[in-house]
């Protein structure tokens, strides 16, 4: 974001900007790695797409004999088992990590929110280097996190996550994250349409709201 508009959104005194880390992601926007849904008391909870959530989740269908389950089922190319992706990502993840934590302790603190007030999404990354020769992170399945919030209807981009007794754990774990919450999931298959072109469902959507009745740009600092 430009420094004059910062300044300027600064100077409204109403909120202080949040100012998150981005620059680790090759596209470099915040819909990369956090999303909001309309729940809790607070009135939403954050989610945050999270390695290591799914990396565990790997891990158990690994312990469960699904080693040989591929990704990416229902696309052109599928790629290697679960065994080999485990250990591809056991190395690149970790840094990836430290970022998305860095950008949960700044939401936390400035946002005042506990860990029950964050989900975590399962959300793989692969680095990448750009033009600079610079490795940058860029989603490596669907990025669902990058979603479609319309109220609560949830327009999710499709996974194509291992496929275990007919359906995809991916998707499972998702639904079983918060359709608790009073919440529904959709998947959409943006595969072909976004992904392949760094972006998801968020990228290519946009909503008509209804406005706030109170005017907020009237209010005094």
């Amino acid at each position: 974001m430009h420094r004059a508009l910062q300044d300027f959104l600064g100077a409204q005194q109403v909120q202080a900007p949040v100012r998150l880390y981005s620059d680790w992601l090759s596209v470099g926007h915040v819909d990369e790695f956090l999303s909001f849904v309309p729940v809790h008391k607070k009135g939403f909870r954050l989610l945050l797409a999270s390695p290591r959530s799914c990396y565990r989740l790997f891990q158990e269908q690994l312990k469960e004999g699904h080693g040989e389950v591929l990704l990416f089922q229902g696309v052109k190319t599928l790629l290697p088992r679960l065994e080999a992706q485990d250990m591809a990502f056991r190395v690149i993840s970790p840094g990836i990590w430290k970022c998305i934590d860095w950008n949960r302790a700044v939401l936390k603190r400035e946002l005042g929110l506990t860990e029950r007030d964050i989900v975590d999404i399962p959300q793989l990354f692969k680095l990448i280097k750009d033009s600079r020769g610079t490795a940058k992170a860029e989603a490596f399945f669907p990025n669902m996190v990058n979603m479609l919030v319309l109220g609560k209807h949830l327009g999710i981009p499709k996974p194509f996550g291992p496929v275990i007794n007919g359906r995809c754990c991916l998707e499972e774990k998702v639904r079983s994250l918060l359709e608790p919450l009073g919440l529904h999931c959709a998947f959409i298959d943006d595969y072909y349409a976004y992904h392949v072109r760094q972006g998801n469902v968020h990228c290519g959507t946009n909503v008509r709201r209804e406005p706030f009745p109170f005017k907020w740009w009237h209010m005094q600092p």
